[in-house]
């Protein structure tokens, strides 16, 4: 991990861990999820969604939602019970649960093909309150400052929503603007990462990428994660039963109970 300090989930809303997977687990999911890329579901289980299909741009960024569902090693990546216990000492939990993941494929970018805006995940989560939600990623190739690593803010999870600020709005230079219009110093940490290693952030955490100058793809696996202190709220309409994927292990394991 190249980031020298140390950085505090709940002050600075971010943090690192070390080196959490070895190099065998890293390469075996990393295959697993080109093979979901292309449209092969090892156990026959397709993703919740496709954002990215076959044919389509192959500079832009490649993200399919709730690839641990289509393969077996994804699946045992996300689920490796030193990964629960690592995300409940950082959290402080007595449990952890995996509602969602995505597969964040960025190959190298033409343009603004690979930026991803300035946003904070909560305001994606209508079904959620705003406590006991957390982000891992997991990088399963080396992420170095020419990568599009992701970026945060630090502290930024002490703030007040921010209006204009979108993760499809690949226009960085327009965003921040509005950021130096709301606060006019504003640190940015980018998350340099080994593969195999981990950065968590909370949902109420402003973070964005830019595009990938390097040859070979950025790789990472997105983990959506609750802890006990987690809220759902009942919301009619479209994300009325979202979460009802909540009580089937075989979509949302608990991986640490205390």
């Amino acid at each position: 991990m190249s980031v020298g300090t140390t950085y505090n989930l709940k002050e600075h809303g971010f943090c690192f861990l070390p080196k959490t997977f070895s190099n065998s687990a890293v390469l075996s999911a990393r295959n697993g999820l080109w093979s979901v890329i292309n449209g092969k579901y090892e156990t026959g289980v397709c993703p919740e969604t496709r954002f990215w299909n076959l044919g389509d741009d192959i500079n832009s960024i490649i993200k399919i939602d709730k690839p641990h569902l289509c393969n077996r090693a994804v699946w045992n990546l996300v689920t490796d019970k030193q990964f629960g216990t690592c995300l409940a000492t950082v959290t402080n939990a007595k449990q952890i649960q995996i509602w969602h993941s995505q597969v964040v494929w960025k190959p190298k970018s033409k343009e603004d093909s690979g930026n991803a805006g300035w946003h904070r995940d909560s305001q994606y989560w209508p079904f959620w309150s705003k406590k006991g939600l957390y982000t891992a990623w997991i990088a399963l190739s080396d992420v170095c400052s020419n990568s599009g690593p992701v970026r945060f803010i630090p502290g930024s999870n002490h703030w007040k929503d921010l209006s204009g600020l979108d993760f499809f709005d690949k226009n960085l230079l327009a965003q921040d603007k509005i950021l130096k219009q709301k606060n006019k110093k504003v640190n940015i940490v980018r998350s340099t990462l080994d593969k195999g290693e981990v950065s968590i952030h909370s949902s109420l955490t402003y973070h964005s990428s830019e595009g990938n100058k390097e040859d070979a793809p950025r790789v990472g696996m997105v983990v959506h994660f609750c802890t006990e202190s987690a809220k759902q709220i009942k919301l009619k309409g479209e994300n009325s039963s979202y979460l009802n994927s909540l009580n089937d292990d075989n979509v949302s394991p608990i991986i640490y109970k205390a």
